[in-house]
């Protein structure tokens, strides 16, 4: 669990600098395809309509990189100590943070589409609501493994 709470700082720092820097192209982690068929734009035509706008969108993204960064620290500090003592409160702690986050993205952003007609899940990274689709199945991996195998550890 703390590799998963490391994972989410390092992309926490990562996709607001290669967002922000990749202004006024194209921003890698901000819009993709999927995007596209949400807005009926492309960034070409963002861009051109107002140039802030295209910041702004990024700004976006780096303020949900904000609270990732947050969680991600506090994934790695409980599970660096108390999670690894076994403590329940630090395995109930980490369940809550990181499946109701992961939820909340995953229902607000995908039911976005969804409500759109668009879809909103595919395994092709960027075309679908959701983004990073493969990205989030390897984190809902890694988060059932990292909190389900050490469960019969936990003191009572």
């Amino acid at each position: 669990m703390a590799a998963y709470g490391i994972m989410n700082i390092f992309f926490a720092v990562a996709v607001p600098f290669s967002s922000y820097f990749g202004l006024p192209g194209q921003p890698m982690f901000v819009f993709a395809q999927g995007d596209e068929k949400f807005t009926g734009l492309t960034w070409d035509r963002i861009a051109s309509f107002n140039p802030d706008l295209g910041t702004w969108i990024v700004l976006t993204m780096v303020s949900m990189c904000a609270m990732m960064m947050s969680v991600g620290v506090l994934t790695f500090m409980i599970s660096r100590h108390s999670y690894r003592q076994g403590e329940r409160w630090a395995w109930k702690a980490l369940v809550a943070a990181n499946a109701l986050t992961l939820a909340y993205y995953v229902f607000f952003i995908g039911g976005a589409h969804a409500a759109k007609g668009l879809q909103f899940w595919t395994w092709i990274p960027g075309t679908s609501g959701l983004g990073s689709d493969l990205f989030i199945a390897i984190a809902i991996i890694w988060l059932v493994a990292g909190l389900w195998l050490p469960r019969k550890e936990l003191k009572p």
